[in-house]
């Protein structure tokens, strides 16, 4: 029977779920989760020595003891420069509290290169409940794993003894500070990345309660980090000196700030998620004013803590210039009129029952009120809520009731005209071009609207769907003109995009997009000499050769598609060539018709498994794709000249082209991984990711530069861990899970997101791994190993089948190393199998996918079969059953020798061959495995 350390992972979940409840509480989830009677014994274990040092209670549920302390003490000599905790050697003193030092600190045993923020507690300090305290938060900190949130890096004690924690590093400023040079909706956005957070710790049963400038940094990538979360709590004095002022934290059993603190916490009230949206809306005021909501004239922490009770907030937009610093507050108040004024009115409620119900409920309506539509803090009546649609889509909406009542007006007009014959002809021109104007105007830039909201391209599809219909019955009345047939082309193209496989929020109907791909392609081919000086319809006519391609590739028919997709380039092309100079508008709409359709024929003619395996055609029209690009993004300048029309558009239209950019060095940078050039891969992924990020602070609520985002920084993590910069991996693949969850919040049914947390796991979980966090790292490597052996089952890909093992390996070496296992032997057991299942498959040649290369010398795997068997040998040469060791060490030398004649060696292949064999092509280094056993 497997021991109760076999079943960890579910003790430490469930430890984490019931410690907080009553006993009687925890039975129900005991009695459901049906552990082993063992395992079942070792969690009630651990609950009781929970209950025993804590009294049974959760030590967050406290009353508040609000005892002013003071600001800053002399640093103690705890601590010394040069001194080292654990694997960190401390470089200078940062700051320090009536309980706590901070310090700088650098990795020092040789792992990796890295900055930290170390927190060691006082001499004196060290009481039993303080000591208690200070592990129960180090526990809630390693719970927390989010972009926006300092990283709990490490813990441990010092030579005598005094608890530590590690942090993750910040660099920047606080961020009422960094707003100030900001747009309103850049420092709306910086907000948006700080309730995120918020939102994920109180997701894990955490709140931080203690919300402040200082405790909220953005660095100078324009990213949030928030830190002390719970440190401050556990290490805050409680000796009652007075503090300074109302910025300082008041400890206790519940400590807090009286500027930021909520009504509740003043009163020592028990507090919960609605104290954290209280002090964010204080900390959102602060943003956008530059003033607190309340206590401004403040002086000591009792005068704050009752202006926090007695005085009413003023509304935003109605402070004075004198009560609002910021030099351009008559012009900013102006945009805080109505919705953001209700937005932080409402987040500032007295009762914590009228504030928001979530941070996720906040957060929803600042980013409805950047989408222009309508707030939940605005009384939802009729006429608000058409006001705002009418706001969002108002030249659509404009120019719609103009062509509408010129379509009544000619409908009814035209019976009695029918006998006039010139007349009749005007009628139908102006029909025409009305019916025109609505298609392109409103259907399209309304179906554009809606795309990427949830359910969004079905609406979208519905729409289009109707427009046909309703093209295809006027035009014989129109006399079927050459421009009605090219609206009808384009709305097939919108169709056929809309349902095709591969395209963002598709539908995913394949025959249905066949069938409106091949409409458009033939009415394209019809219209195209009298319509190609229309640079809407060039563009259209580009995207129809598209999808057509498209649709051929994933039937298999690679060179027709690539054929097909050359077409199009060649069309795009002759169009910009016939465009007037003058004509910037024209010229940058086509512009962008051959940045895509360069980056579409580039990649069917890749090494990536669905191209021809012509990389290096495809490297020239990479580059030239992204020259195109580069140029689009210069003649953005000219935006002046643009109509209203684009003008309305030119930021989508932006986004839409950062994110094509980050898509271009995104494949170019797996291009260059397959041709082994990794220091140009790293590079072109890192502008893949500035690119996307770029893309989505534009446009903060679109769901599509969240999904690009988060797959680009997985794709970056995987990268920066053959690299063998753990650390810079695990950053990436932390914010995209992140996005993902995001995405899963919105749309929590998602197949495709759901499958991407799976797919991310073994990229997740060996970053934890290599950084030191084996017991974080188990989960996540188990649920890899889970993902890739149903993926074996379910496709038979090379990639799972190679995935598979190699994540049974990490996963061994975890668990050894976390001492997750009662029997080592066993572990190695599992390890040594799954690298057996790897030499089986490199040895038939199923460890590649197409054009990975088919391999050369004594194997017929690919590159990536023979690094991933390379290092599965390598872990069990250095860390295996003793005995085994010197045949994995041969075994992983040889397998690094076939690698390394198909592509060079990434850096960490490179460096494990050197440590393990004698040159790049000789046998294992001569005593090496001795070593490693002594």
């Amino acid at each position: 029977m497997p021991s109760p350390a076999a079943h960890w992972a579910e003790i430490k979940a469930l430890f984490d779920a019931t410690a907080h409840l009553a006993p009687a509480l925890r039975e129900a989830p005991l009695a459901a989760a049906a552990l082993p009677a063992d395992a079942l014994v070792e969690l009630r274990s651990l609950l009781a020595h929970h209950d025993a040092a804590t009294g049974g209670a959760d030590f967050l549920a406290g009353v508040v003891a609000p005892v002013e302390v003071a600001a800053a003490v002399p640093l103690a000599a705890a601590a010394g420069v040069g001194q080292r905790l654990g694997a960190w050697q401390i470089v200078r003193a940062i700051g320090a509290g009536g309980m706590g030092e901070v310090f700088e600190a650098r990795r020092a045993d040789g792992t990796y290169e890295g900055r930290a923020a170390v927190k060691l507690l006082k001499r004196g300090m060290d009481s039993a409940a303080v000591l208690q305290r200070f592990a129960l938060e180090r526990q809630a900190l390693a719970r927390l794993n989010h972009p926006h949130i300092a990283r709990l890096l490490d813990a441990g004690a010092s030579a005598d003894g005094l608890p530590y924690f590690v942090l993750e590093h910040v660099d920047g400023q606080p961020i009422d500070q960094a707003i100030k040079p900001l747009a309103l909706a850049q420092r709306l956005a910086l907000f948006l990345q700080l309730a995120d957070a918020v939102a994920h710790a109180h997701r894990n049963l955490l709140v931080h309660r203690d919300l402040k400038p200082g405790n909220v940094l953005v660095d100078g990538d324009g990213q949030v980090k928030l830190l002390d979360f719970g440190i401050a709590k556990a290490l805050d004095p409680l000796d009652g000196t007075d503090g300074a002022d109302g910025n300082t934290t008041i400890g206790g059993v519940r400590p807090y700030t009286p500027n930021y603190a909520s009504p509740e916490q003043v009163r020592g009230e028990p507090v919960n998620t609605a104290t954290d949206i209280y002090s964010l809306g204080v900390l959102l005021y602060q943003m956008l004013t530059g003033t607190r909501p309340t206590g401004r004239r403040a002086t000591t922490p009792a005068e704050a803590a009752r202006s926090v009770l007695e005085d009413a907030p003023t509304r935003p937009s109605r402070l004075s210039p004198a009560e609002a610093p910021d030099p351009q507050w008559l012009l900013t108040r102006k945009k805080l009129v109505g919705d953001l004024d209700n937005i932080l009115l409402k987040a500032l409620e007295k009762s914590p029952e009228r504030r928001y119900a979530s941070v996720d409920a906040l957060a929803a309506d600042v980013r409805a009120y950047l989408a222009g539509r309508p707030v939940s803090a605005h009384a939802a009546g009729a006429g608000y809520i058409v006001g705002k649609f009418v706001w969002r889509n108002r030249l659509p909406v404009a120019l719609a009731s103009l062509a509408l009542l010129a379509l009544v007006g000619g409908l009814a007009g035209s019976a009695w005209q029918a006998q006039r014959a010139q007349q009749a002809r005007q009628v139908a021109e102006s029909r025409l071009a009305e019916v025109r104007r609505i298609t392109h105007e409103l259907v399209f830039g309304f179906g554009d609207s809606v795309e990427y909201l949830p359910g969004g391209m079905q609406i979208k599809a519905d729409l289009f769907g109707a427009t046909l219909a309703a093209l295809q019955r006027l035009a014989p009345t129109l006399g079927n003109a050459d421009s009605v047939l090219a609206d009808m082309a384009q709305v097939h193209v919108r169709l056929a995009e809309a349902h095709a496989s591969g395209y963002p929020a598709s539908l995913n109907q394949p025959d249905t997009a066949k069938t409106h791909a091949a409409a458009a392609m033939a009415l394209v081919e019809r219209v195209w000499p009298t319509q190609q000086a229309d640079p809407v319809f060039a563009n259209y006519a580009t995207r129809a050769y598209s999808v057509q391609a498209s649709i051929e590739r994933e039937g298999g028919a690679i060179a027709q598609a690539a054929a097909t997709s050359r077409k199009g380039l060649q069309v795009a092309e002759q169009a910009l060539a016939a465009a007037p100079a003058a004509a910037t508008g024209k010229r940058l709409l086509l512009q962008s018709a051959v940045t895509a359709s360069r980056l579409a024929l580039a990649t069917l003619l890749d090494d990536n498994g669905v191209g021809l395996d012509r990389p290096a055609e495809a490297m020239v029209l990479y580059q030239a794709a992204l020259a195109s690009g580069l140029q689009e993004q210069g003649m953005t300048a000219a935006a002046a000249e643009l109509d209203a029309a684009q003008r309305t558009g030119h930021t989508r239209f932006l986004a839409e082209l950062g994110k094509t950019l980050g898509i271009i060095n995104g494949s170019m940078s797996s291009s260059h991984v397959r041709r082994g050039d990794y220091a140009a891969a790293i590079a072109a992924r890192r502008g893949a990711v500035q690119q996307l990020r770029q893309s989505q602070q534009m446009h903060p609520g679109q769901l599509q530069f969240w999904e690009s985002l988060g797959t680009s920084l997985a794709q970056q993590a995987a990268l920066e861990l053959q690299l063998g910069d753990a650390v810079a991996a695990l950053r990436s693949s932390t914010e995209s899970l992140a996005w993902n969850q995001r995405l899963l919040a919105q749309d929590p049914t998602n197949t495709e997101y759901l499958d991407d947390t799976e797919f991310r796991a073994l990229t997740h979980g060996s970053a934890l791994a290599q950084t030191g966090a084996q017991a974080q790292a188990v989960p996540w490597l188990q649920r890899a190993v889970r993902y890739w052996r149903q993926q074996a089952i379910k496709s038979g890909s090379a990639r799972a089948k190679r995935s598979a093992p190699l994540a049974e390996v990490r996963l061994a070496r975890a668990l050894a190393a976390a001492g997750r296992n009662g029997s080592n032997a066993d572990v190695w057991m599992v390890g040594s199998d799954a690298t057996k299942r790897l030499q089986a498959l490199v040895g038939t040649g199923k460890t590649g996918e197409p054009g990975a290369g088919s391999g050369s010398g004594s194997g017929s795997g690919s590159a990536d079969g023979w690094l991933a068997l390379g290092e599965a040998a390598a872990v069990l040469a250095g860390e295996g059953p003793i005995g085994d060791r010197p045949q994995w060490a041969a075994t992983a030398c040889d397998s690094w020798r076939q690698a390394v004649t198909l592509r060079p060696l990434p850096p960490v292949a490179q460096a494990a061959q050197r440590g393990l064999c004698v040159g790049a092509g000789g046998g294992p280094r001569a005593g090496n495995t001795r070593q490693r056993q002594q």
